[in-house]
This record gives C-alpha cells, structure tokens and sequence, in this order.
C-alpha cells in the first residue's frame, strides 16, 4: 500500500467518522441534548475582598537590550586561541619558519582544499 493509498484510506476514515457522529447526534440522540444549562448560576459578591485589595508593584530586573553596534562589539569566544597563546606561537613562526607547531598547522591548513 503506498502512502497515498494510506492517506486517502485515513481522509476517508475520518470524513465518514464525523459524517455518522453528525447524524447521530442529529436524528437518534436528539432528546438527550440539554436546552439550557443544569445548573443556574449564582451571583456572588466580592465587593469586601475588593476593598481590602492593595495592589503591589512586582519589579523585575530587565537586561539592557543591545544594538546591533554593542553586540559586535562584545568579545565572544569561539574555541580558537586567545591572543596571549597566539602572539608567542606568531613570534616563534617569525623566527622558525614553518619548522614550529603552528607553522605545520598552517601549512595543513593551505592544503585543505575550500568547501564550496
């Protein structure tokens, strides 16, 4: 059975599901539905509690909303180096060439082809 077998065989299933709850409530369960509610309301009288009601001012601490210039202008780190490790490994590289750590990371790095 493909899905669309089964999706038209569900629609069906339902349309004649509410089709026969429709007619039934209709025609064989008419004398059972109430007219009016079974229980009368009753008003109640609040205005003493009303009275004694003071009202108390909820402060909640709101974060400043950032604009888009203070937010790029916030650090955020990613994982990468911090710039106290990254200048010795440069300074070494300056001196090393690509015989240091961070030479041959560079170097593995310009032989990863760019993702497209």
């Amino acid at each position: 059975m493909t899905f669309g077998n089964l999706l038209t065989v569900v629609f069906f299933g339902y349309f004649f599901y509410y089709v026969g709850m429709i007619t039934y409530d209709q025609f064989f369960k008419k004398d059972e539905l109430p007219l009016e509610a079974a229980v009368e309301e009753e008003e109640i009288d609040i205005s003493s509690e009303a009275a004694e009601f003071h009202p108390k001012d909820i402060v909640k601490d709101k974060k400043k909303e950032l604009t888009k210039e203070e937010e790029s202008e916030q650090e955020v780190m990613s994982g990468g180096i911090e710039i106290e490790e990254l200048i010795p490994k440069v300074d070494e590289l300056a001196e090393k060439g690509k015989d240091c750590p961070f030479g041959k990371l560079l170097a593995d790095w310009n032989e990863v082809p760019e993702a497209a």
